[in-house]
């Protein structure tokens, strides 16, 4: 390999938005650890899939720390952008599912404490970037995309998941309304904002985060109140008209290439898969159920399969290399 058409991943500033890819994986092996009283071979995936998320999630954090400390111009320019700032919560969202992971393989301890730590830290940083957005001067017209789902209704609706695996059921409600009355003021101005604006072909990708509030909510209800009720449902139809919508626009997402960013589905793919499971064990709408576990992991496959692919073709990353150029 010519050494001026390698990336340096160590030197190279790493997009925040990079942690979506530990954060889906991740969450896949949440679900299919939830599947693992229905199939035998369940908790081998689960583990497999868990380990490559905190594999890479240890990885990344290891890199934006670098980030952090030795490009700190690149790392103070993505937390004052009016569109990147958002992705940085998926850190914290990540560490969760991480904590999470821990505690059904017996670590307890770090895994509580990965949650706590991560939960204070997406609370402080929220507070400190949206609070920052209400004084009027920094706010855009483009920062009402899709990743502002990501600080207040992703961060709090798996704040509230983790919440109650460790049996915080009244703490979980909190952050659960929070989520809830966030997305609910927030839905309307991004979905005017895409009726009346042309996206950016680069930022086409970030609608894959516009299938997640529905599913990790539903998921964070069902994990907090043990109910699939008419409200449960509600949002599982809300899902799935989502899904409907983004199948109908994948063709022109994809105008902007295939690379890192279609991990952006993975959040919402990988909690449908566990709504999926939840209602087949339930057996609620079980035919259903069975539907969406398996189309969220045929899509999981299909963006694994085309990660290494990347990865061979030393495309995936797609951070500019010391020539300059953009892999």
């Amino acid at each position: 390999m010519n050494t001026d058409k390698r990336i340096f991943l160590g030197t190279t500033p790493l997009p925040a938005s990079f942690f979506s890819l530990p954060l889906g994986l991740g969450a896949f092996a949440l679900a299919w650890h939830h599947a693992s009283q229905i199939f035998a071979f369940a908790h081998i995936i689960s583990q497999g899939l868990g380990i490559l998320a905190i594999t890479f999630w240890l990885l990344f954090l290891g890199l934006y720390i670098h980030k952090a400390i030795y490009h700190r111009v690149h790392w103070l320019d993505e937390l004052h952008c009016p569109v990147r700032f958002a992705f940085v919560v998926l850190i914290f969202v990540s560490a969760m599912i991480v904590g999470e992971l821990l505690i059904f393989w017996h670590y307890d301890i770090l895994g509580q404490f990965l949650i706590y730590l991560a939960i204070i830290l997406q609370l402080l940083y929220a507070t400190w970037r949206i609070a920052t957005l209400w004084q009027g001067m920094e706010f855009e017209q483009k920062s009402t995309l899709p990743p502002f789902y990501l600080p207040a209704v992703a961060s709090n609706f798996t704040s509230a998941s983790a919440l109650s695996l460790l049996g915080l059921n009244d703490w979980a409600m909190l952050f659960f309304g929070a989520g809830v009355i966030a997305w609910l003021m927030f839905e309307p101005v991004l979905l005017q904002h895409l009726r009346t604006q042309e996206i950016p072909t680069k930022l086409r990708a970030t609608f894959g985060i516009i299938l997640a509030p529905a599913f990790v909510g539903v998921n964070a209800y069902i994990a907090t109140t043990g109910q699939i009720d008419v409200f449960a449902k509600m949002l599982i139809g809300y899902g799935i008209l989502q899904l409907l919508f983004l199948v109908r626009l994948f063709t022109w997402i994809l105008k902007a290439g295939v690379g890192a960013s279609l991990w952006s589905f993975s959040f919402g793919l990988a909690s449908m898969a566990n709504v999926g499971i939840t209602l087949y064990q339930h057996n609620i709408l079980s035919s259903l159920g069975v539907v969406m576990f398996v189309f969220a992991n045929i899509a999981l496959i299909a963006l694994l399969i085309l990660t290494v692919f990347r990865l061979i073709q030393g495309r995936y990353f797609g951070i500019t290399s010391p020539s300059g150029q953009s892999k």
